[in-house]
Order: structure tokens, then sequence, then C-alpha cells
């Protein structure tokens, strides 16, 4: 704490000069005169400043500015040409998405002419998976415009692999899936061909494409009966055989 109040010092204010003979009052006059006449010169010169700035012709500048708004709206006009012109070319190129790699697989090996392609595929997944792929290839009647193609390749690759006699097991059990969850569409399709098969007043001319798209499919469901039916005769014939020899060799010893 401090010992004694504090004082004001004996010269205060120290910061105030003045000088004995001069008179203060016209000092400060003289002073504020001359502020007066420097601000004003100092205005005088930055106006001078600003007009020399602005001095040039203002046609000129217009002109100038009109043909730099010309050539600004040239310039967007000729973006937004660029844009458009690649956006009509993405509008008008056709993305396909293919509903699952079954799907894709299947119209590649159609391209290509085989389908072994297609039972690799299938071995290497297990059994729900093929069962996701196989329901994937058509929703039901209300997807025929899509879907009647991709159940007809299915059908054609059952048929190459009932011909080429391997997998025996695994082609039926793909077989067997492909009937069970396709057949209701599947039997509806071989009746409706059979009908119009019955009607004699219908010709060929007549025929819309996707009744010929049906047709097509039913044929190729009935060659897929008889490739199986031959793939399983044949199978059971060479078990009896060898069942019969075994036997014989049996009794023999």
């Amino acid at each position: 704490k401090p010992k004694e109040a504090p004082q004001k010092p004996p010269q205060a204010p120290f910061f105030l000069q003045w000088r004995s003979g001069i008179d203060s009052s016209t000092n400060d006059a003289d002073n504020a005169g001359n502020a007066n006449t420097s601000a004003t010169n100092d205005m005088s010169d930055k106006d001078d400043g600003w007009d020399a700035v602005w001095s040039d012709d203002e046609n000129g500048d217009a002109d100038n500015n009109a043909d730099t708004s010309e050539e600004a709206s040239d310039e967007a006009n000729q973006a937004q040409t660029d844009e458009v012109e690649p956006t009509k070319a993405t509008k008008r190129r056709k993305v396909v998405h293919h509903r699952s790699k079954l799907a894709d697989l299947l119209q590649n090996c159609s391209d290509e002419g085989s389908y072994s392609e297609v039972t690799r595929y299938l071995s290497s997944m297990g059994p729900s998976s093929i069962d996701v792929e196989i329901s994937s290839l058509c929703y039901g009647a209300h997807d025929l415009d899509d879907g009647l193609h991709l159940l007809h390749l299915a059908s054609l690759w059952l048929v190459e692999a009932c011909e080429s006699n391997q997998s025996f097991e695994a082609v039926n059990a793909y077989l067997h899936r492909f009937l069970h969850v396709h057949s209701n569409i599947i039997i509806q399709i071989d009746t409706d061909v059979k009908e119009d098969d019955e009607k004699e007043n219908l010709t060929e001319d007549e025929e819309d494409p996707q009744k010929l798209k049906l047709k097509e499919f039913a044929h190729t469901i009935a060659q897929l009966r008889q490739k199986q039916k031959a793939a399983s005769n044949r199978l059971q014939g060479k078990m009896q055989h060898t069942i019969c020899l075994l036997r014989h060799l049996s009794r023999m010893v």
C-alpha cells in the first residue's frame, strides 16, 4: 500500500510549450490558417489527379466496353454450345445395364457362339447365389419384354450343356432350378403358342414379332426336353451296362 497520497506535479501541464513575447492566440490563428490552406491545396491536387484519370474520351470508353461485352457474350455462347453438344451426344448414347452377371455372360456367350463360360461361372458359386442369378433372368409375365430374351438364351445354354455330356449332375441341377423358378411363365407361353397354332385364320404375315419370339422360345424348350431325355437315357444305359458287368464278374468269382 502507498504510504503517501499522490501529488500533482509542480509544473503541470508540462506538455504545453510557451515562449515569452509571442501571442499564443495569434499563433493559433496562423497555424489554423496554414492548415486550412494546405488542406485546400491537397484537395485540389487530388482532384487534379482524378481529373487526369477520368479525362479520357468517354465515347472511346463506351465503345471499348461495348466491344468487351460483345466478346464476353460470344465466348459465353460458345461455351454453352460446347457444353450442350457433349450433353446431346451423351443422351444419344444408350447405356445398357444388365440385371445380373449371368445375364451379361449369356449375352456375351450368345455373341461368341459358345456357352461353356456360363457353366464354369455357375460352378464356382454357392446354391443360394445360383438361385438368385437364375431368378434374375425374368421376374414374371410383366417382365417378358426384357426377360423373354434372357430365358431363351438360358434355354440355349442348357441345350448345349446337355449335348456336351459333361457335368451331368450339375447341369441337371441348374435345369431343375431354371424350370422350378420359371415354370409358370414357361407353361403360359407354351399354352399361348398352342392356342395360336390351332387358329387357322392367322398367317405368318399377320403375326407380330413378339409372337414369333414366343414360338421360338417354346421350340427351344421342346428341344431342351428332348436333349435332356437323351442325355439321361445315355447315362442310364451306361450305368446299366456297368451293373451287368459287375454282376457277371461277381458270379465268376
